[in-house]
């Protein structure tokens, strides 16, 4: 889109600047109501039944997923009152996550057939006919109205739950509603390009994960000599093998650690999105924080580089290998690799796929 000839002050700080033929208004003046939604009674099967909308099926691109419908039973005038129509504004006003509160969904003509309604978590916004709703729903879903809301709120940890009045409150582009259609048509092109763009480029990223899963389980399972002749390895998880190869016990390659915290051991966490690192970098790199452990620690276990750790997620492939010295929770198996046992080599077998699925279908390990 192009730029306009002039630009002025809007007079609000999170704003800035603005073309000079537009205005700024309170969001208030542009709804014809702003509800609060309900949760209903138990299905009654008396022909007050009704579905009720959550915010778990408002999708990212203001559509919606419904799979399990929440049946609830609302009568009289509640239930004509919060029954949707097309082109209602629907915003997540409470959640656990704070990435979802203020998510905004826009109600189709498929969803007012349905006759829904929608829950007490969540707030409809109806759009003056003044105005285009999908203007304000790209307006909703931007970081200029999250910031408000934070502003709002007078929060310095982030959004919190939002109320009817935060949302009368917003600052908004006061523009004619011909201006507001040729912005949505233009942001519905671009997104369009985006999303196809985006979607191509995650099929890519799908195909070279599917090659580089197929390019290990084929080293690690098979070798990496196409010429060199195969056998039977007598385990159909396994299937072929390199003729030269064996197959032996684990037990064969691998001890169980019985060695418990050392002295000045950094407490370590099993994780199978960072491997195994120190609970301080796990909560930097998570954001978040975890009670380090003040007691029991003398039945922790000791690991060293190159140790092996049994999850409790080990059927999901978590066996996680140690580059770093510092003591696990006792929950945790601590295994030994012999001298026999290149390290390197078994943290890619117990990641492939096959080895996943062959542990999976064991009584135990």
């Amino acid at each position: 889109m192009m730029r306009y000839a002039e630009y002025k002050e809007s007079g609000i700080e999170w704003i800035g600047i603005i073309p000079v033929s537009w205005d700024v208004s309170k969001s208030k003046y542009h709804y014809i109501s702003n509800d609060g939604g309900v949760w209903g009674n138990e299905p009654e099967n008396d022909g007050t039944d009704v579905i009720v909308l959550r915010s778990t099926e408002q999708t990212v691109d203001g559509k919606w997923i419904i799979e399990d419908p929440a049946i609830r039973s609302l009568k009289g005038q509640k239930y004509q009152k919060q029954l949707l129509k097309e082109n209602d504004l629907v915003m997540t006003k409470s959640s656990g996550s704070n990435l979802h509160i203020g998510k905004t969904s826009i109600v189709t003509a498929e969803i007012e057939s349905m006759q829904c309604c929608y829950s007490n978590f969540m707030q409809r916004i109806r759009i003056s006919d003044k105005d285009n709703p999908k203007f304000f729903w790209y307006f909703l879903n931007s970081t200029l109205a999250r910031e408000q809301f934070v502003f709002l709120q007078n929060s310095t940890s982030g959004l919190g739950n939002i109320n009817s009045e935060n949302i009368n409150s917003l600052w908004v582009p006061h523009i004619c509603k011909e201006q507001q259609d040729r912005i949505v048509l233009y942001l519905d092109q671009r997104v369009t390009k985006i999303d196809r763009l985006i979607s191509e480029k995650e099929s890519l990223i799908s195909l070279l994960l599917e090659k580089r899963t197929s390019t290990i389980c084929i080293a690690v399972t098979k070798g990496i000599d196409p010429a060199v002749k195969m056998k039977q390895s007598g385990f159909e998880w396994l299937g072929e093998t390199p003729s030269h190869w064996e197959v032996v016990p684990a037990k064969a390659l691998f001890s169980q650690s019985k060695e418990t915290r050392r002295e000045g051991d950094v407490q370590l966490t099993a994780s199978q999105k960072y491997g195994i690192i120190s609970q301080e970098d796990y909560m930097a790199l998570q954001n978040s924080k975890i009670v380090l452990a003040d007691k029991g620690l003398e039945n922790w276990k000791h690991v060293e580089p190159n140790d092996f750790i049994i999850s409790l997620r080990s059927f999901q492939g978590g066996l996680e290998i140690s580059y770093i010295p510092g003591c696990i929770t006792w929950h945790y198996i601590v295994l030994k690799p012999s001298d026999a046992v290149d390290p390197e080599y078994f943290k890619w077998l117990f990641k492939s796929p096959r080895y996943i699925q062959a542990l999976q279908r064991t009584a135990n390990f």
